[in-house]
This record gives C-alpha cells, structure tokens and sequence, in this order.
C-alpha cells in the first residue's frame, strides 16, 4: 500500500511531500505500525471533524494508488491524531 504526506497551506501556500513510501517495501514489523497508525487516524478523524483555515498548515495523507483515500490532519493535532501522526512521519521519503 503506497502513503504520501504532504505538508500543506500556511500565507504562501507552500505544499512539501514530508514522507512516500509503500509499505509493501517495508519489514513485516514497520508495515504493521504503519497499518495501525493509520487505523487510529481514520478512527479520530472520524470522531473529530477538524476545520481547517486556508492559512493554516495542514498535513495530507494519501493512502492508496491514484487518488487513494485521504485524510487532512491539522499541523497541530489532538493528541488521538498527533502519535499515529508521528509514526508515519518517521517512514522514509
């Protein structure tokens, strides 16, 4: 399953893809991270809807070939986004 985070918004609107990576290319180990951390994101972004402002810096996690699934977390997460966050920040780019 390919992932891609982009760092996105702020004034300038400045998009940075942070981390890509396809967990097939994974150890069995870190794939399974990767899997429940984006398990609990789906689940908090369920329970909490965020507004995100134009200006603000938000993170894009595209989960799938093509358009795939997409979820937007903000720069400064809940603490039920911010560790699932954390973890598939750490993947390589």
């Amino acid at each position: 399953m390919r992932v891609k985070i982009e760092r996105a918004g702020g004034f300038a609107g400045i998009e940075q893809t942070v981390a890509a990576y396809d967990t097939d290319d994974l150890p069995e180990k870190e794939a399974a991270k990767v899997y429940d951390a984006l398990t609990a994101i789906e689940a908090a972004s369920a329970r909490e809807p965020s507004e995100v402002g134009a200006d603000l810096m938000t993170y894009r996690i595209t989960v799938g070939d093509g358009p795939g699934k997409v979820y937007t977390v903000p720069d400064e997460p809940s603490p039920s986004l911010a560790g699932p966050l954390t973890v598939l920040l750490r993947q390589p780019i």
